[in-house]
C-alpha cells in the first residue's frame, strides 16, 4: 500500500468540518450559551486549520516546489484563498458575538452561507493535495522520506494543539489508522502524551470502537 501523507489528518478535518456545518445549520444564534459553545468549537477548528496549512507550507511544499512547481503554485494559491475565507469567518463570528441579540439571526444566516462557500473551497483543496500533490510525492519520495515528513510535522505541533488534531482524527479514522497512529505514539512519544491520547480516544469513541482499539493497543 502507498504511504498516505495527507489522508489520516484530512479524514479528521472532514469529520470536524462537516460536524461544524451541522452545528451552524441547527444553531439558535440568539441563545447566548449555545452561541458561546459554537464559537469555541469554531475557533478551535480554525486554529487547527491554520496550523495544518502552516506545517504543510514548511514541510511539504518545498518538496513539491522542487519536483512540480506548477502543482506547488496551485497548492499555494488554494492555501491563500481558503485562509482568506477562514479569516472572514473568524471576523464574522466575532461580529455575531458582539452584536445585539436581535441582529444575530440575520448574521447567523450570513455565517452559514459564508461557511458553505469556505467548506466547498476547502474540500476541493483537500482533494488537490490527496491527488495532485501525492501523485508527485509518490513518484519522487520514498516511503521513508514521507514518514520523515509526518514525524517532522507532528513534532512541530505543540501538545495542546496536537490533542485538538486527535480529537478530530481519532473518530474520523478507521480502526487500522487509529492503531497505526497510536502505536506509533506508544513507541516514540512521551508516556504521558500517549496516555492523554488514549484517554481522549476513549472519550470520543463509542464503547465498542474504544474496546476494539484498546485490545489492539494492549497487544502492540
Amino acid at each position: 500500500m502507498k504511504y498516505e501523507l495527507f489522508m489520516p489528518v484530512h479524514k479528521g478535518l472532514r469529520f470536524a468540518l462537516t460536524n461544524l456545518l451541522n452545528q451552524a445549520n441547527q444553531l439558535n444564534f440568539e441563545n447566548n450559551e449555545r452561541l458561546a459553545a459554537f464559537s469555541k468549537n469554531f475557533l478551535t477548528l480554525s486554529a487547527v486549520l491554520h496550523s495544518h496549512a502552516e506545517h504543510e507550507d514548511e514541510h511539504v511544499e518545498p518538496a513539491v516546489i522542487k519536483y512540480a512547481p506548477e502543482v506547488a503554485r496551485k497548492m499555494d494559491q488554494e492555501h491563500k484563498a481558503t485562509n482568506a475565507l477562514l479569516i472572514e469567518l473568524e471576523n464574522l463570528v466575532k461580529e455575531i458575538n458582539e452584536s445585539p441579540t436581535k441582529k444575530r439571526r440575520e448574521l447567523g444566516v450570513e455565517f452559514v452561507y459564508a461557511y458553505n462557500k469556505f467548506l466547498a473551497a476547502y474540500l476541493n483543496h483537500l482533494q488537490t493535495e490527496e491527488v495532485d500533490v501525492m501523485d508527485v510525492l509518490w513518484h519522487k519520495l520514498s516511503t521513508e522520506e514521507l514518514e520523515e515528513i509526518t514525524v517532522a510535522i507532528r513534532s512541530a505541533i505543540p501538545p495542546e494543539i496536537l490533542m485538538d488534531y486527535f480529537r478530530y482524527m481519532i473518530p474520523g479514522q478507521n480502526i487500522f489508522e487509529r492503531v497505526e497512529m497510536l502505536t506509533g505514539m506508544k513507541k516514540f512519544a512521551p508516556e504521558e502524551l500517549y496516555k492523554e491520547a488514549c484517554d481522549l480516544a476513549e472519550s470520543v469513541l463509542p464503547d465498542e470502537d474504544w474496546n476494539e482499539l484498546k485490545k489492539e493497543l494492549d497487544a502492540a
